[in-house]
């Protein structure tokens, strides 16, 4: 049998709650040795509700069985820290100092330390899991999540913490190429960068962002909408979206009407567009409009049950669900988030608390890889989802070599929040090629990469391409499983010029099932991946939000399979293939869901803006903000009674009152105005950038060794490095490379922003 990608890594974790085991469960999924150690009384999600439904008296939380499968457990004083390369917790500093897991004593014994925590490390409290909607609150993001006159609406389940937890992992494998002791990474932070496009308009076009509500009209038909069994998500960004669903509704006429055909006219006829489509809906199953879709270039999802993802027919095909062993039952569970040779690892079985003798410390052991600075990867990505994985390691010292063509190139340079877009006094850059260096979203996501033009069509084009993989570790694509094959550019092909060569590939759906060659973005993942059926207020049955969330999230394990695969390829001396379903990434985030599913043959309860659990979690509306409150225990009725008269304080007055009664709360900024507040001013980093000037973006969510690192310059312009990267990197002479430019086979110029339409008054 192959060797798991993470063979031979070890890692202790003394992490609870959420975002450390998950951090854990990834890595054990990827073949790491994970060892838990519990606390006195075990970890708390032990015991932990997932809804609103109590555990029965001794039942495993789904949540903690989810989390934890695969790993070893055993008892703190007979674990030998010097055997771990990396140790996993949920403590701040203070906690950890004289302690047998302090980072300096670590250290003395060639093992590291990754902690991760609500506020970071050098906070007073690591927080709990009941903090949620308060650390969702404090990124600033809720103030424009929600609708108009309505309280701000949070993502469903533990999001920041799944977060931070895909981010610990890949610092798990990131920090032994790294002369750090000690890696954070705070809930806070790390949601940051998953809502970063929420702050597109603050940042970079510097204005307030109303509230679209359920169904953004810049992109209508969007949101969920209702039909005969449920909710379906339609995808209406490209154009060939409309086109499909006008004659999918008997309406081609409205093909080129061009009040209709341009997605930001269309919204002026919302109340008409939905008086024809609503009955075609409503006539439909959710499973007929999907198979559509299948069926057609048309982007569209179904907002996928628990229950529906345990008789999906791709999720099986694919070997994503498998059987998880626990100590009174065997219930069936997310085994294999990442496809590769090895996978999924034989382990899937959760321990009671010490079930398990410690590993002999192996006092002659040494980890062989190549320091992280030397790395360098190459990106054959677009939008948010591919770009998310150099964005958040480019910092720690990695190489990224962006790669895009003239046609097609990275479509984020031309995105913008509003339909004009460039910030005050930049106007004019609308009406030259400097249009394309302008998006705010595309320098956020791309900061410190090396751009490359490349014709891969074209023969000479994919060989020079070639030249550059002899000389480089790695490639993320996140094309449509058929891309690279039909390039010439499959995993084999690559290996014959580079046998150590790693390649990480994460179309929407993966690259193989049933499903593989649909289109799916953001809002379509959302659907089908778990969150868009727990999302919403009381009165709704399910919503798709508008932050395109399962970018980042595809983007987090996209960074850990690339991580695994460079972990091989230094262990073994040969290259490997993984295959990362952005779909089953979002699973990941509400796996408790499906563990409760198999258990108890019912779907995950609708929450709302509650904690499961907790007495208290609501806001509060001031006389001048909303407020996100949690209280539970004796702080519950004193903080029930200030809730009752919260519209006769300020914001920050209410926020002490909580405090004082026992209660915790945060006041609910937003994009324009949380960069500016304590929470989230010291995580805004400045950029200078050639065109646009000094530029603010969200900063790296990690701290190392109590410095958070820097980007290492702006986001490329187009075809900024290719001579440079070819030269430097490929190795090809200067008469080869001005060759093959002169030949239109590298670089080149984009065309007009008028000829592709963006011209604007």
């Amino acid at each position: 049998m192959a060797t798991p990608p993470l063979h031979g890594l070890r890692v202790i974790e003394t992490a609870t709650g959420v975002s450390g085991p998950y951090a854990g469960r990834l890595l054990a999924c990827l073949g790491a040795q994970v060892v838990k150690v519990e606390p006195v009384g075990g970890d708390p999600a032990r015991k932990q509700p997932v809804d609103d439904t109590p555990l029965t008296k001794g039942e495993l939380s789904p949540l903690f069985i989810h989390l934890n499968a695969g790993k070893l457990n055993v008892l703190a004083e007979d674990i030998d820290p010097s055997w771990a390369d990396v140790v996993l917790a949920s403590d701040v500093l203070q906690d950890l100092r004289d302690s047998q897991w302090d980072p300096d004593h670590l250290r003395r014994h060639d093992t590291r330390l990754v902690t991760t925590t609500a506020w970071g490390a050098d906070a007073s409290s690591p927080g709990l899991m009941a903090d949620e909607l308060l650390v969702q609150t404090a990124t600033g993001f809720l103030g424009f999540n929600g609708d108009e006159g309505l309280e701000p609406l949070r993502l469903p389940g533990w999001q920041s913490q799944y977060t931070a937890g895909g981010l610990a992992a890949a610092m798990v494998q990131t920090i032994p190429r790294t002369d750090a002791s000690h890696i954070d990474i705070s809930w806070l932070g790390a949601l940051l960068t998953a809502t970063e496009l929420c702050y597109g308009d603050a940042l970079h076009c510097q204005r307030v962002r109303s509230l679209v509500g359920a169904h953004p009209p810049t992109a209508f038909p969007s949101g969920a909408i209702k039909c005969k069994d449920g909710h379906v998500a339609p995808g209406s960004i490209r154009p060939i979206d409309w086109e499909m669903q006008c004659l999918f509704y008997g309406l081609p006429e409205w093909v080129e009407d061009p009040d209709l055909r341009n997605r930001l006219r269309r919204q002026s006829h919302i109340q008409m567009i939905w008086e024809q489509i609503e009955p075609w809906y409503l006539q439909r199953t959710k499973r007929e409009i999907f198979d559509l879709a299948l069926g057609s270039p048309w982007a569209a999802g179904m907002v996928m049950t628990p229950l529906d993802a345990l008789t999906d027919p791709h999720l099986a095909a694919r070997g994503y669900l498998g059987e998880i062993v626990t100590p009174q039952t065997t219930v069936t569970g997310p085994v294999r988030p990442f496809k590769a040779p090895g996978l999924p690892v034989v382990d899937q079985k959760v321990r009671e608390i010490a079930e398990d003798a410690a590993p002999a410390p192996d006092k002659g052991k040494t980890l062989q890889l190549r320091p992280f600075k030397e790395l360098k990867v190459i990106e054959m990505t677009i939008s948010w989802a591919g770009p998310y994985v150099g964005n958040v390691l480019s910092p720690l010292g990695v190489e990224v070599i962006k790669i895009e063509s003239t046609a097609p190139f990275d479509g984020f340079r031309t995105q913008r929040p509003y339909d004009h877009g460039m910030r005050p006094g930049q106007e004019d850059l609308v009406h030259d090629n400097r249009f394309y260096e302008a998006g705010g979203l595309f320098n956020a996501v791309n900061k410190g990469k090396k751009g490359c033009v490349i014709n891969l069509a074209s023969n000479e084009g994919r060989s020079a391409f070639l030249e550059l993989v002899r000389n480089t570790d790695g490639l993320v694509a996140n094309f449509s499983a058929h891309v690279l094959p039909q390039l010439g550019l499959d995993f084999a092909t690559l290996t014959n010029v580079n046998p150590r060569f790693v390649v990480v590939r994460m179309p929407a759906f993966g690259v193989d099932g049933p499903y593989c060659d649909a289109v799916g973005y953001g809002s379509i993942i959302e659907a089908m991946g778990g969150v868009g059926h727990r999302q919403g207020y009381d009165h709704e049955e399910a919503r798709i939000s508008n932050i395109y969330f399962p970018d980042p999230t595809a983007g987090i394990h996209a960074a850990n399979a690339l991580l695994a695969g460079l972990f091989h390829s230094d262990t073994t001396g040969q290259g490997i293939e993984i295959d990362l379903s952005q779909h089953e990434a979002m699973w990941q985030h509400s796996g408790e869901a499906l563990i409760l599913a198999s258990l108890h043959d019912r779907n995950i309860g609708r929450m709302g803006n509650r904690e499961p659990g907790v007495d208290i979690a609501t806001f509060a509306l001031t006389k001048d903000r909303w407020v996100a409150v949690v209280a539970t225990g004796e702080a519950t009725k004193p903080v029930a009674q200030l809730l009752e008269r919260s519209d006769k304080t300020s914001a920050h007055d209410f926020a002490h009152q909580v405090k004082v009664l026992g209660g915790e709360a945060e006041i609910c900024w937003d994009p324009w105005t949380a960069p500016n507040e304590k929470r989230v001013a010291p995580r805004i980093d400045n950029v200078e950038h050639p065109i646009t000037g000094s530029m603010r973006h969200i900063a790296s969510p990690f701290t190392v060794d109590g410095h958070r690192p820097k980007p290492r310059g702006h986001a490329p312009l187009f075809d900024q490095d290719t001579d440079e990267v070819l030269s430097t990197i490929a190795g090809l002479d200067q008469a080869k490379i001005a060759s093959l430019r002169k030949e239109g086979h590298i670089g080149g110029e984009l065309p007009p922003p008028a000829e592709l339409g963006f011209v604007y008054d």
